[in-house]
């Protein structure tokens, strides 16, 4: 179970770096298919939240601020709602939800799903990813053509990105942990994937600077690929 933690653990901080999105969404899958959808909530949680630290940190010379201050407390108070929820909703609920996480994903690569927000509504669109990603941890791929949708892209993306799936990500966290869902083992297997998620960071960072746009194009589409596999293989 270790090596299944720092596996996808590593492989969401390099993707997510790489991509800006994705890498969550398939470790979750990944655990899911191993534990069960809400202990892979739950353990990823800690996790993503630190390495969402550790981008937006990197970037944090390009992060939007207009953008953050609309949707950062409408995320975390959502997020946190729904974390609670989340706790208690039955394990096919959370599975159907990851379905359509991974359906999304799927057609936001292939140019199928797009997004357009105006400006003066990002405050309850915010509330509505922070609902979504709490119970299905699929909200970076909404968060992402949103951020686009008001002229977003780039190290921007990245940044302004990051540092809203922290707000989601440490709103669900307090949520799960107030529904009672953290336990002791649960806490010691966040810990290795916190640390995994890290290393993740750091090989996708140095792998960035090396590759063109296309290239980070394809592996989106790749990343989304492979989380339809797993769905398709029966994450439970």
């Amino acid at each position: 179970m270790i090596e299944v933690v720092v596996g996808c653990g590593v492989v969401a901080g390099v993707v997510s770096t790489l991509a800006g999105q994705g890498g969550g969404l398939l470790a979750l899958l990944a655990l899911s298919a191993a534990i069960g959808p809400r202990e892979a909530l739950v353990l990823t949680a800690p996790g993503l939240a630190i390495a969402n630290v550790h981008r937006a940190w990197i970037f944090r010379a390009s992060i939007d601020r207009a953008v953050v201050r609309r949707m950062f407390a409408p995320i975390v108070v959502a997020s946190l709602v729904a974390g609670v929820l989340a706790v208690k909703a039955p394990p096919a609920l959370l599975k159907a939800l990851l379905v359509f996480a991974t359906a999304l994903a799927m057609a936001k690569a292939l140019g199928w799903a797009r997004f357009q927000v105006s400006p003066r509504w990002l405050a309850p669109v915010g509330a509505g990813i922070g609902s979504f990603g709490a119970m299905s941890g699929g909200a970076g791929l909404m968060l992402v053509p949103v951020l686009v949708s008001v002229g977003l892209g780039g190290e921007a993306l990245i940044a302004t990105s990051q540092t809203l799936a922290l707000a989601l990500n440490a709103g669900r966290l307090v949520g799960y942990t107030a529904g009672g869902s953290m336990t002791r083992p649960l806490v010691a297997m966040a810990a290795v994937m916190t640390i995994a998620l890290l290393a993740g960071n750091a090989v996708g960072i140095r792998l960035r600077r090396k590759l063109r746009e296309e290239s980070l194009k394809r592996i989106e589409l790749a990343t989304m690929c492979a989380a339809t596999a797993l769905v398709a293989l029966g994450a439970r």
